[in-house]
């Protein structure tokens, strides 16, 4: 059988997931914009893979106090390993493929709250 996607709503929709791994679609959502960045987030149990389809996006790496930025390209894939602090900005007009460990959830997924806003901006 042969199943096909496409996202239906804005943020984080997963589309397939099973106990190995989820795959999911990332749109435009407030919790990705540009502007002021002041949580970032690491999944302790997986790694977690981008694809940018459509639109731009730019990675936000944190190593350290060391904050590094990726601005992704159309159909390269971005693994951010697991415990890495990441963000991820969004334009209006994107739409990301990601991938990650079927069991990643809250429970597993640790925030950061900055203590100085980080400035991301679309490139």
């Amino acid at each position: 059988m042969l199943i096909t996607s496409q996202p239906s709503r804005p943020g984080f929709e997963a589309i397939v997931k099973n106990e190995g791994f989820k795959c999911a679609f990332i749109t435009h959502d407030p919790m990705y914009a540009y502007g002021a960045v002041t949580e970032m987030k690491r999944h302790n149990l997986t790694d977690e893979l981008f694809v940018l389809m459509e639109g731009k996006a730019t990675l936000l790496i944190r190593e350290g106090e060391t904050m590094s930025e990726y601005t992704l390209e159309p159909g390269k894939s971005y693994n951010v390993t697991a415990g890495t602090w990441h963000y991820l900005g969004v334009s209006e007009d994107a739409m990301l493929f990601v991938t990650e460990a079927g069991n990643t959830d809250k429970t597993n997924t640790d925030v950061l709250t900055l203590t100085q806003e980080y400035r991301l901006q679309e490139k």
